[in-house]
């Protein structure tokens, strides 16, 4: 829970932003991680303690399921591009799964590790702005890869350390409509921001419980405006920033009183709504924006 005396101790004081649930799904997930949205619609919850993905239409109704037991292994992260092919950071089998056309056919991609390194960890992984070429964080490396679609490495960034361009445990990411990286270092507690070929930009945010400040970020998401929210799974906030980092406001209920999630991890923004995912409530939550 929030601690009292920290972040908007001043009840909102303008900095809230407004917004009301209109659905919640909570169906037999075990620890859900991620959420990823196709054009139709479609919500994809990545269920990682049974290697699934669920797949449910706009009101919460199941469809389907993508995975399972002998196919992925404890995977973290979730995409889906306009054609529907879903992409997961299989994270315990140490690659990529692809289903094209969101079929329950997937094709593997084995990521290299780095010279010396432990073998990759792929804890996120989005389709580039080309759709011909995969982002992917490797969590236990320290660094943010991109491959072909044939798991060629195109370019590595990265180390253990915190100096621009270097990472200490990268977690989840997103990628703006010019394809800037946002990526959420979880110890580091901030987010680096790296241009299309992976050299750094900027960061986002610092450790703290202040405005504009993070405790334990674990999602993020950006929206077609350039907006980046970040989740804190400690404080149990979403926190809205402008592209060039300046803060904008916390996610609120619809009567402007600060909104607490229980440990939302991945998000995902479609239009005016903004799809959380809480880890220990094992459901996602889909707040609509208001106007």
């Amino acid at each position: 829970m929030l601690p009292p005396d920290a972040l908007l101790a001043s009840d909102g004081a303008g900095w809230t932003v407004k917004y009301r649930r209109v659905l919640e799904i909570s169906s037999t997930m075990d620890l859900p991680s991620d959420v990823a949205v196709d054009d139709q619609g479609r919500i994809y919850i990545l269920d990682g303690t049974a290697g699934l993905v669920r797949v449910f239409n706009s009101h919460g109704g199941p469809l389907f399921t993508l995975g399972g037991a002998g196919v992925l292994h404890q995977p973290l992260g979730i995409d889906v591009n306009r054609a529907g092919d879903v992409l997961v950071a299989d994270s315990g089998n140490h690659r990529l799964a692809l289903f094209p056309g969101g079929a329950d056919n997937p094709r593997f991609f084995t990521l290299p590790p780095p010279a010396g390194g432990k073998p990759a960890d792929p804890t996120d992984v989005h389709f580039a702005p080309d759709n011909n070429s995969f982002i992917v964080v490797d969590n236990d490396n320290h660094r943010i890869l991109a491959v072909n679609e044939q798991g060629k490495l195109l370019w590595a960034q990265g180390c253990m350390g915190r100096n621009p361009g270097e990472f200490r445990f990268p977690f989840l990411l997103d990628i703006d409509r010019e394809g800037n990286i946002f990526v959420v270092e979880v110890i580091n507690t901030r987010v680096q921001v790296l241009l299309p070929d992976g050299t750094f930009k900027q960061f986002i945010g610092d450790w703290g419980i202040e405005l504009g400040q993070f405790f334990r970020p674990k999602g993020i998401a950006v929206n077609e405006a350039g907006e980046v929210f970040v989740s804190d799974s400690y404080l149990g906030v979403v926190q809205i920033f402008d592209h060039t980092g300046e803060f904008l406001g916390v996610v609120a209920d619809e009567y402007g009183t600060l909104k607490q999630f229980t440990t939302p991890v991945g998000m995902a923004v479609s239009g005016n709504h903004l799809f959380v995912v809480e880890m220990f409530t094992n459901r996602l939550l889909v707040l609509e924006k208001e106007r």
